[in-house]
């Protein structure tokens, strides 16, 4: 399967999702071959992720969480060219997630809003088991590029983030063709 993350964002340094970044998750994303609403992640747990000894940090798992309910609208709802981010979330813990361990991701849209506006993705975590111990409900938002700049204050965005929300065709990453 295709890394979407590492492909649509070569030189992308995020501490979740970017695999530039040598202190990140390195969160993997990609398409669920099964179900074209659902999108996929994963990550390797270690001991510099632990919190309590032998556990991952919950702000770990949270942060992969998150990274993925952005990406989940970002190659979904890719005609909507925008930064989706955070705008809240609510995350229920059900049991704790061994250290060195890969966490498998899934993510779907389960409430849409009108074009432009936020959507609510829920993003589930499990172990290799496939045991869920984290689920939770991420409130996502639609920045225009504009928009974006004027919140952060970053002017210029780098090169590969105005290419992932240029307003020309889609890649076919997004478009759903590999």
């Amino acid at each position: 399967m295709e890394i979407i993350n590492k492909d649509l964002l070569p030189d992308n340094d995020c501490f979740g999702c970017g695999h530039k970044n040598t202190a990140g998750l390195k969160i993997e994303v990609f398409r669920d071959p099964e179900n074209g609403d659902q999108l996929l992640g994963r990550f390797q747990t270690s001991r510099n992720t632990t919190g309590f000894p032998g556990i991952t940090h919950g702000g770990a798992i949270y942060t992969a969480m998150d990274c993925v309910a952005s990406w989940v609208p970002t190659i979904l709802r890719s005609e909507i060219k925008a930064a989706w981010v955070l705008r809240s979330a609510n995350i229920k813990y059900l049991r704790p997630a061994l250290a060195g361990i890969r966490i498998s991701l899934f993510g779907l849209i389960i409430r849409e809003g009108k074009k432009g506006e936020p959507v609510m993705v829920q993003i589930k975590a499990r172990n290799p088991k496939g045991d869920l111990f984290a689920e939770g409900r991420f409130r996502v938002v639609p920045l225009s590029m504009k928009r974006f700049k004027e919140i952060s204050g970053i002017d210029p965005l780098s090169e590969n983030w105005k290419v992932l929300l240029d307003d020309r065709e889609p890649p076919p990453l997004i478009r759903g063709r590999t």
